[in-house]
């Protein structure tokens, strides 16, 4: 096969992952594959023959069917596991929902079978069994798929960085590092203990792992010619991060600034972030930031993408001064936690950048960072896209704000007192918190 003119490796947000699911349609969405067509480049997308367990968007339709849903769970679960094969030989995005740093040069297809080796069996419609095991199939199934897509039981087993290495794209694109800190920071409400400490987000252990997969880039063939790395974006800024009720009405405190008191608006379990806890957070981002960029300073083909400046200027929960995307039916698309129409306010619409977990974005939110690495291509190779990505086109095609769950509202209330009252273990009895709940356990699943 020829020499690829553009790859793609990382982590969700590169996948194309939208509320916590990677799907086909999706997959033609993704930053990389949105890049590509605005650089009119081939690029070869992932095939999934379909989505890779998880599928909320549609289980939240299905509620209060939880047994539906368990169901669901199942037959994907045997699906994968009967391993399905792509029509293509490889993809020229091989970027992995759940990675670390250190999977992008450390995991292969084979690792990815010997944990599903490890897993069979042990799963099925209990919703006490998939729970915390999800994550490690869904990841493990991906993994397989997207690094040996024949299935062939002898190719040889690369890691996402020696696949680069020996195609040798001209270009590669890289988003990495949400699942080093960021997602337990903007998703669980965990507090930093400062880039590099002894233990939590961004730990000294991660950025060792982090500095070893830069002195991967760096030994990158020089006929990979560009590799741009992304930023991490702030987790301030993502909508699951919310002000708590009784500072969402006061006045917003304005960029760089602080609300007194966060909550993580969904989740699987319930956490506050104080202003100080939420700006040593941010003050670990941008130090990690900060050590990519002096790690791979001595290398000129390694670009820092600014992706946390692209969505800061979006920092609308933060300020009435930021961007929001206008739509041509009237919306306003913006970085709080998204909510649909009511029976009460048919005309409500609030967030729409950030998906149902409030971390993914939609396709818009998606655009918007294909826009900046679009900007930065341009910047060092003066390659001008020829058809940019459009805000208004990627929301007429994002199928979640087309058609937000009906029971989305409902679920996000419910799910946040019930979390409440669980951390109080003072679990709630209602019959729609009790359907709320399993339906959090179908989904359940553990980033490490």
């Amino acid at each position: 096969m020829a020499r690829p003119e553009m790859m793609a490796i990382g982590d969700s947000v590169f996948n194309g992952v939208r509320s916590m699911t990677i799907s086909p349609e999706l997959a033609q969405w993704s930053v990389p594959a949105q890049v590509a067509r605005a650089l009119n480049v081939p690029f070869v997308i992932p095939d999934y023959p379909r989505h890779v367990i998880l599928n909320v968007e549609d289980w939240l339709r299905q509620l209060p069917n939880v047994f539906g849903i368990a169901d669901d769970i199942e037959r994907n679960i045997l699906f994968w596991e009967s391993r399905p094969l792509s029509r293509l030989p490889q993809f020229d995005n091989i970027a992995i929902a759940s990675s670390s740093y250190r999977d992008l040069y450390a995991r292969t297809w084979e690792t990815a079978q010997d944990e599903i080796d490890g897993l069979r069996g042990s799963l099925g419609a209990d919703f006490s069994k998939v729970n915390h095991r999800l994550a490690e199939l869904c990841m493990a199934f991906n993994t397989r798929f997207l690094l040996n897509p024949m299935g062939d039981m002898t190719a040889p087993a690369l890691s996402p960085l020696e696949i680069v290495a020996r195609r040798q794209p001209r270009r590669l694109l890289v988003n990495i590092g949400g699942n080093n800190g960021l997602w337990n920071m903007a998703f669980a409400a965990e507090a930093s203990n400062g880039a590099g400490g002894a233990d939590g987000p961004f730990n000294a252990s991660d950025l060792a792992d982090l500095s070893t997969l830069i002195t991967g880039l760096k030994a990158l063939p020089a006929s990979v010619e560009h590799i741009y790395l992304n930023a991490l974006p702030l987790p301030s800024g993502s909508a699951n991060m919310s002000p708590t009720p009784g500072f969402a009405g006061e006045s917003k405190p304005g960029s760089g600034r602080y609300y007194p008191l966060y909550e993580n608006r969904f989740g699987f379990g319930y956490g506050t972030l104080t202003a100080e806890q939420m700006r040593v957070n941010d003050d670990t981002v941008h130090a990690v930031n900060e050590f990519a960029e002096r790690e791979a300073s001595s290398d000129p083909r390694i670009h820092i993408v600014r992706i946390d400046r692209a969505f800061g200027a979006y920092d609308f929960k933060a300020s009435d001064e930021a961007q929001v995307v206008r739509t041509s039916d009237g919306r306003v698309l913006s970085n709080l936690m998204i909510q649909g129409p009511s029976l009460f306010d048919p005309r409500r619409w609030r967030g729409g950048l950030d998906s149902l977990d409030g971390m993914h974005p939609t396709l818009v939110g998606y655009a918007i960072m294909a826009q900046a690495i679009l900007g930065a291509i341009r910047n060092h190779e003066g390659v001008v896209a020829t058809t940019p990505p459009d805000l208004e086109v990627a929301y007429r095609a994002d199928t979640l704000l087309q058609n937000l769950p009906s029971s989305w509202d409902l679920v996000l209330s419910i799910s946040r007192d019930l979390r409440r009252a669980m951390a109080a273990l003072a679990p709630p009895v209602s019959p729609e918190h009790a359907a709320v709940g399993r339906f959090l356990g179908a989904v359940q699943f553990k980033y490490d």
